[in-house]
């Protein structure tokens, strides 16, 4: 295999030049360059060469530089902290290297001879305290300068960098028409995936929970993103009210209030709390996310711990199983005679058997994958079964409660001969996408299936004065704006000390 003999593995370093007495050999075009570097340095700068360009005349008159229109001599290099060799003579250059090296000053050149040197310039650029270099080790300076260019244009949208939400929830649409939108499996992958090609998007992350499904993240402020961000997430043919776009301070907002868990099914639940920290984690193992948006998460879970404080008095702070345990109680007569089957041992299944066994209730807890582990104290009480176990375990059962996270339907119309045909049967999906197709609803008149949205039409009655909950909790965000300040801030470039 054929080495590069040009290529250099570089030692980078950042050289404090301030007042320091630095050299130019050379005053043509390519000298210039290297002169304007050293004074961003505030070096104390000397250009020795007998024709010079017009802005290095200009820069000597206005005693920025000192200027020697003359050659080279040996003495220019006495008390000298760094000589740059910028002819377009390499004898020259040559000369001058070989004399630094002998009196052990640092020497860079810039013709063909550079390798000899002790350092080379990479491409920089600077943003107030901020000076960012590539180096490709002297392979290709172009793309070097590419990288560079590409890196300064990311910087520029870093200082206008604002925080954007973009999604629908059950507040837009019905879970019929929402359903199509989750993101589950592959499908999360390939969203983040597309995500990561935008330009403009530095970190984001994906909330897909039961009743909503949102992009989260930061975003260059001058950049048009909004239409490229609603077309990855299939939104673009919505109408405009059945999906939302916030930015800035609303989005904050927005995250901080989704956190408290007011915009969920069951105002004031907690399992959002876990789900957002659950999506961050996710987000950052895939490397869509980084410290930007784990202070930004980390804020909105800070302001949502007050909301809480303060909404909580006014809110029953129900998780989803307790709601589900309540339309139960209500609707299902004699429900201490009824057998209970529960699909899914996740967050919400394992919620549901603990309420259920606090009620007294014996179960029949069916899982595909996960086997759930049962408590000494659960064993004799709760029945485990598979998914395989349906057609055997449907017939004995009437309530079934549908919690799994599955792409397809658990239940559907070809189950309908296995459910039982004396009795009523009720069945409550609290999945989404939902575990139960709709075809089986109409199949019999015995048989009633309860989504989401019916859950809560149902709840509706109960919730108390929202838009007072709403009102008390966007008064406490207006309160934290400090910390969306900070946010903001953090994104800029401040000096750092070292």
């Amino acid at each position: 295999m054929q080495t590069n003999t040009r290529f250099r593995t570089v030692f980078p370093v950042g050289l404090l030049l301030e007042k320091k007495a630095c050299l130019v050999v050379g005053s043509g075009k390519t000298a210039l360059h290297k002169v304007k570097l050293l004074l961003e340095a505030q070096a104390h700068v000397t250009v020795v060469g007998p024709e010079a360009d017009e802005e290095i005349v200009r820069l000597a008159e206005n005693k920025v530089i000192h200027y020697s229109p003359r050659k080279f001599v040996d003495s220019d290099v006495e008390g000298v902290f760094l000589v740059i060799a910028a002819t377009n003579d390499n004898s020259v250059n040559r000369h001058v290297r070989e004399y630094c090296d002998a009196r052990h000053v640092l020497c860079g050149l810039t013709d063909r001879n550079w390798i000899s040197g002790d350092f080379i310039t990479p491409a920089i650029f600077r943003k107030d305290a901020l000076t960012v270099s590539v180096s490709s080790g002297g392979q290709s300076c172009r793309r070097s300068r590419l990288v560079k260019n590409n890196l300064a244009r990311h910087v520029e949208m870093m200082e206008t960098a604002d925080l954007i939400v973009v999604g629908t929830s059950h507040h837009q649409l019905p879970i019929q028409r929402r359903e199509p939108f989750h993101l589950l499996g592959k499908r999360m992958d390939q969203t983040g995936q597309m995500m990561m090609q935008v330009w403009g998007i530095h970190e984001f992350m994906l909330l897909n929970t039961c009743n909503r499904v949102e992009l989260v993240g930061i975003v260059a402020r001058e950049t048009n993103v909004e239409a490229l961000l609603k077309r990855i997430m299939a939104f673009f043919h919505l109408k405009e009210e059945e999906y939302y776009v916030k930015r800035g301070f609303e989005a904050f907002d927005h995250l901080a209030i989704v956190c408290a868990g007011l915009l969920s099914q069951s105002p004031g639940e907690n399992h959002i709390v876990a789900q957002v920290k659950e999506a961050l984690d996710y987000a950052t193992q895939r490397g869509w996310s980084g410290s930007m948006m784990q202070g930004w998460v980390g804020s909105a879970l800070h302001v949502s711990k007050d909301i809480r404080r303060v909404t909580g008095p006014l809110l029953q702070n129900r998780e989803i199983e307790d709601l589900c345990v309540d339309y139960l109680k209500t609707e299902c007569k004699e429900l201490n005679h009824k057998r209970i089957m529960v699909l899914g041992t996740g967050m919400v299944g394992n919620g549901l058997i603990h309420r259920l066994l606090g009620m007294g209730h014996a179960c029949e807890w069916c899982y595909h994958v996960n086997k759930p582990e049962l408590q000494e104290s659960w064993k004799k009480h709760v029945a485990i079964s598979t998914f395989n176990d349906l057609p055997t375990q449907l017939p004995k059962v009437d309530v079934i409660i549908c919690t799994a996270a599955s792409p397809g339907y658990i239940l559907h119309k070809g189950h309908a001969p296995f459910l039982a045909q004396d009795k009523e049967i009720l069945i409550i999906d609290l999945a989404l996408p939902r575990n139960v197709e709709p075809a089986l609803d109409n199949l019999t008149p015995a048989l009633k299936v309860v989504d989401l949205d019916g859950l809560k039409r149902w709840y509706h009655h109960e919730i108390l004065d929202m838009a007072k909950v709403f009102e008390l909790s966007k008064q406490l965000v207006v309160e934290h704006r400090d910390l969306y300040e900070k946010i903001i801030q953090d994104f800029q470039s401040k000096p750092v000390d070292a």
